[in-house]
């Protein structure tokens, strides 16, 4: 514990995933210490960002209302600050765009697309509902939807999902993430949440040592490995466990507030 203390001196930044972390993906709900803790952390003078696979759209009012510094999005490929000034915007290339799509359409798999601003189906039915509706709500149906716009993300939609395997070129360019039993996020072989925190660092002049991450799920892991001081919350995947600095209670429990108590930040 010495060790993390250590290393919790060094901390001048935090980023904090949303679901499971912030607040309960299930209910929405979210403590108390929350607030309490944005608002120490910002007169203790330690900056504090939102790293999240979703898009900038679906950063839910109450997170956003928390102030935060930055928004890394759609795991690391939108990066703004509190002022909404872009500071690394990478959509997926748009050939590659129409290459997945074609590949799902084969493999009789749904999916949604992460715009900017907006999420997208290429149909709504009762599996797609059950992902998404606890964290979108209903979507609008627009299956050639990457055709028009900028795509940042895709999300798969199917039963097999676990059995799905992208073919050797698209392997090249993109990997897979699950999120859920039925969906993966489908991103750039660079993009990850630790790829666009990088860009906040380097705007700030700061080192990994420098930042603190909280997290549960998989798209969390390179962020985890970045450096700096890794907590996980008491219901991570068993990966994210592993790889963890320190291991915090549930979002239900002040998980964050405590393990900030615990690492003398607090």
């Amino acid at each position: 514990m010495e060790n993390l203390k250590q290393k919790a001196e060094k901390i001048k930044i935090i980023f904090f995933d949303i679901d499971d972390t912030l607040r309960v993906k299930n209910t929405g709900f979210m403590p108390d210490s929350i607030h309490r803790v944005f608002e120490t952390l910002r007169q203790k003078g330690i900056m504090t960002g939102i790293a999240t696979g979703r898009n900038f759209y679906g950063i839910v009012p109450e997170v956003r209302a928390l102030n935060p510094d930055f928004f890394v999005t759609a795991n690391g490929s939108y990066v703004v600050d509190q002022t909404e000034q872009v500071l690394y915007n990478h959509p997926l290339d748009k050939a590659l765009v129409k290459e997945i799509i074609s590949w799902l359409k084969a493999e009789q798999v749904d999916y949604v697309f992460y715009g900017r601003d907006q999420v997208i189906a290429s149909d709504w039915h009762d599996l797609i509902a059950e992902a998404i509706t606890k964290v979108y709500g209903r979507l609008k149906v627009e299956p050639e939807y990457h055709l028009t716009h900028d795509v940042y993300q895709i999300l798969t939609m199917s039963e097999r999902d676990d059995q799905l395997v992208l073919p050797e070129k698209l392997a090249s360019q993109i990997r897979m993430v699950r999120w859920h039993p039925h969906s993966s996020d489908i991103v750039s072989l660079a993009g990850s949440k630790a790829d666009g925190v990088s860009r906040v660092l380097d705007k700030l002049n700061l080192n990994p040592e420098n930042v603190m991450n909280f997290g549960d799920e998989l798209n969390d892991l390179e962020l985890f490995e970045l450096g700096g001081l890794s907590v996980a919350m008491k219901v991570s995947h068993p990966k994210i466990l592993a790889r963890a600095d320190y291991v915090t209670d549930t979002v239900e429990n002040d998980g964050i507030e405590k393990a900030l108590k615990r690492l003398g930040i607090l």
